[in-house]
C-alpha cells in the first residue's frame, strides 16, 4: 500500500514518513481512529515503507520484491490479526491464518472496511467476532522466528478492542518487550474498550476524521456529481466507506427532504387513528427502498434534528442541511426540538440505523421509530402548552 494511494491525510503521511527517516519508530504503535478515516490504510502503507529495499523521499518505490509482496498483502514478514468467529468452513477454534484469503480480497475491494462489513463478509452476522486465546498463542509463535525476506517483523492487529482479557494478557510481555527487530502496528477505533495493560504499552498515532472537502473531493475523483457528493459528506461525518456506499445507492438530498417532511407530519399527527394508517403505509414505502438508502436517509433525519437544535441556540452558522418545501422550513420546525428530547430523538434514529445494517424487518424499524419520535415532539408540545 503506498502513502500516495491513500486520500487526504497529509500530516499523518508525513509524521510517519519522518519517523522512518528519522529511525524513530515506536516498538508498538497504535493507530486510533473512526471508522472510514483510512487508519488501517496508514498502518498498511508504513509498513510497505519500513520493508522497502528502495525508499523514496516521500514513499515506497512500489517495484522492489518487497513493496511488490505488501501491494499483495503476502509479504512473509507481515502477519494479521483480527476479529474473527466459527463459520461454515471453519467450525472450531478459528484463528485470523483461517480467513487470510478473505481477508486479502477485501483489503483490495475496499480498506476503508468497517468491522460489520468484514463480520458480513465472512458469513458471521450473527455472532461477535473477536480475538482469542489461541491467537495469541499464535502470535506469539510467529514472532518467535527471526524475519524471512525484511529487516524487520511486522504484526498488525487490527480492531484490538474485540480481543478478550485472555487474550491480551497473554501477549502483554511481548508487546512490552518484542523479540528484535519487531514492530506491533494496532488500528483501533476506540480507546475506551482496548484492555488499559495494552494500551499502556503503546504510542498513539491519532488519525483525524476527513474534512466534508475531501469527502467530496474523493466522490467527485470516482464520477460522483458534485451535488450528490456535498450531501453525502455532509451527513456522513468524514467516514469514507459510509460515503461510498451512500455514493453507490443512495437517494439525492431532494427526496430525502420530501420523505422527511411527511415522516414528521405523520409522526405529529400519530396520535390520529387515519393518521396512524397513513404512517403505517408510509413505513412500508420505506422498506422497499433498499438498505442504503435507508441508511442514508437516518443519517440525514439525524443530521436535520441537529440543526434544528442549532437554529433554537442562534448558531445557524453550524448548520449543515438545507431543507424546505411543502410549507416546511427548519425555522417552524425547530421549536419542536429542543435540549430535553433532541438526544433521546436522535439516539432512536441512530438505533433504528444499527437495526437496519444488522437486516432487521425495516418495515418494523420505521415504524417503531415512528411512534417513539410522535411521542418524544408531543412531548415537547405538552411542555410548551403548559
Amino acid at each position: 500500500m503506498l502513502f500516495a494511494n491513500i486520500q487526504g491525510q497529509q500530516k499523518c503521511k508525513q509524521l510517519l514518513i519522518q519517523m522512518v527517516q528519522e529511525q524513530r519508530v515506536p516498538h508498538a504503535q497504535l493507530f486510533l481512529g473512526s471508522h472510514g478515516s483510512g487508519g488501517l490504510f496508514l498502518a498498511l502503507a508504513l509498513a510497505q515503507y519500513i520493508a522497502c529495499t528502495n525508499k523514496q523521499l516521500n514513499d515506497s518505490c512500489g517495484v522492489c520484491s518487497s513493496c511488490v509482496k505488501h501491494t499483495k498483502f503476502v509479504h512473509p514478514d507481515l502477519h494479521f490479526v483480527f476479529p474473527v468467529a466459527a463459520n461454515q468452513s471453519v467450525k472450531t477454534k478459528p484463528i485470523s491464518k483461517n480467513f487470510l484469503t478473505d481477508w486479502r480480497a477485501i483489503l483490495t475491494e475496499n480498506p476503508y472496511f468497517s468491522l460489520f462489513d468484514w463480520i458480513k463478509y465472512i458469513g458471521i452476522e450473527n455472532k461477535q467476532g473477536i480475538i482469542s486465546v489461541e491467537e495469541s498463542a499464535h502470535i506469539v509463535k510467529d514472532l518467535s522466528f527471526k524475519p524471512y525476506e525484511s529487516d524487520t517483523k511486522i504484526m498488525l492487529i487490527w480492531m484490538p478492542e474485540k480481543m478478550n482479557i485472555q487474550a491480551a494478557n497473554k501477549i502483554l510481555k511481548i508487546i512490552e518487550e518484542p523479540p528484535h527487530k519487531t514492530l506491533f502496528l494496532l488500528v483501533a477505533e476506540s480507546e475506551e474498550n482496548i484492555l488499559a495493560t495494552v494500551l499502556s504499552r503503546t504510542q498513539l498515532f491519532k488519525v483525524p476524521r476527513y474534512p466534508d472537502a475531501e469527502v467530496v473531493q474523493y466522490l467527485v475523483s470516482r464520477g460522483l456529481a458534485n451535488e450528490k457528493a456535498q450531501m453525502i459528506a455532509t451527513i456522513v461525518e468524514g467516514d469514507i466507506n459510509e460515503a461510498l456506499k451512500l455514493a453507490e445507492y443512495t437517494q439525492d438530498a431532494a427526496q430525502n427532504s420530501l420523505c422527511f417532511v411527511q415522516w414528521m407530519r405523520l409522526c405529529f399527527n400519530a396520535l390520529q387513528v387515519k393518521d396512524i394508517d397513513k404512517l403505517v403505509q408510509w413505513s412500508d414505502t420505506m422498506a422497499k427502498s433498499g438498505r442504503e438508502n435507508q441508511k442514508s436517509f437516518l443519517l440525514f433525519a439525524t443530521n436535520v434534528m441537529r440543526d434544528a437544535l442549532l437554529k433554537n441556540y442562534g448558531l445557524s452558522a453550524l448548520m449543515k442541511m438545507n431543507i424546505s418545501g411543502q410549507n416546511f422550513t427548519l425555522e417552524k420546525f425547530a421549536p419542536f426540538v429542543h435540549a430535553e428530547n433532541c438526544m433521546s430523538i436522535i439516539e432512536e434514529l441512530n438505533m433504528a440505523q444499527l437495526h437496519i445494517e444488522r437486516n432487521a424487518n425495516s418495515k418494523i424499524v420505521f415504524l417503531d421509530t415512528s411512534f417513539k419520535i410522535a411521542r418524544l415532539l408531543h412531548k415537547k408540545l405538552k411542555q410548551a402548552i403548559a
